[in-house]
């Protein structure tokens, strides 16, 4: 675990009040939220990004970082993928737009070559064990402790990471401000 490296997480787009429309302005209040979390990361020292590439959060997050590593060669995404045909059931433009991330990302990581029950479980274990920080968007009211989210979510704050919770309904982020200056002073 490094003190320079941040994860993310997040519900299936089905959660959503919009849903896959990522024209929404919910959507794009949520994006824009997100890369604010990870420019004030970068600007404190944090240069290594994690995720799983999963869509909707997943997905959003490394656009933005990959956007971001347009000008900022230090930044890194590393793309953790729970198994080999993860894009398998998407739809073409989903897969169009998951394989450009795997090409342009840093370096991919593949968690196991077949689908199993524990894939994701373990996928998410793995962002968790290499990030100080977690961005998760994440509403806890009406989840079950079985959903991927909330078991990488509790594995978070087991390990003791900081973490970043942006509301999916609204878009506010929890303040973390004095938990970001004591863990990037360690």
């Amino acid at each position: 675990m490094n003190t320079d490296t941040c994860a993310f997480t997040g519900h299936h787009p089905l959660r959503f009040d919009f849903g896959y429309d990522e024209d929404d302005p919910l959507c794009g209040t949520i994006k824009r939220t997100m890369l604010s979390q990870i420019k004030t990361l970068c600007e404190n020292g944090v240069t290594t990004f994690f995720t799983d590439c999963e869509v909707g959060v997943g997905m959003w997050a490394a656009e933005l970082v990959l956007d971001l590593m347009r000008n900022h060669p230090e930044v890194q995404l590393i793309c953790v993928l729970p198994h080999e045909e993860q894009a398998k059931k998407w739809t073409p433009e989903l897969r169009d737009r998951y394989y450009i991330i795997l090409e342009k990302s840093s370096r991919n990581v593949l968690i196991g070559t077949h689908y199993t029950e524990n894939s994701y479980k373990r996928c998410g274990d793995y962002l968790i064990r290499h990030a100080n920080f977690l961005i998760a968007v994440y509403g806890n009211e009406n989840v079950t402790t079985l959903d991927t989210t909330s078991r990488t979510i509790a594995y978070a704050r087991k390990k003791g990471r900081v973490i970043i919770y942006i509301h999916p309904d609204t878009a506010n982020v929890t303040p973390i401000t004095i938990t970001l200056q004591r863990c990037l002073k360690v």
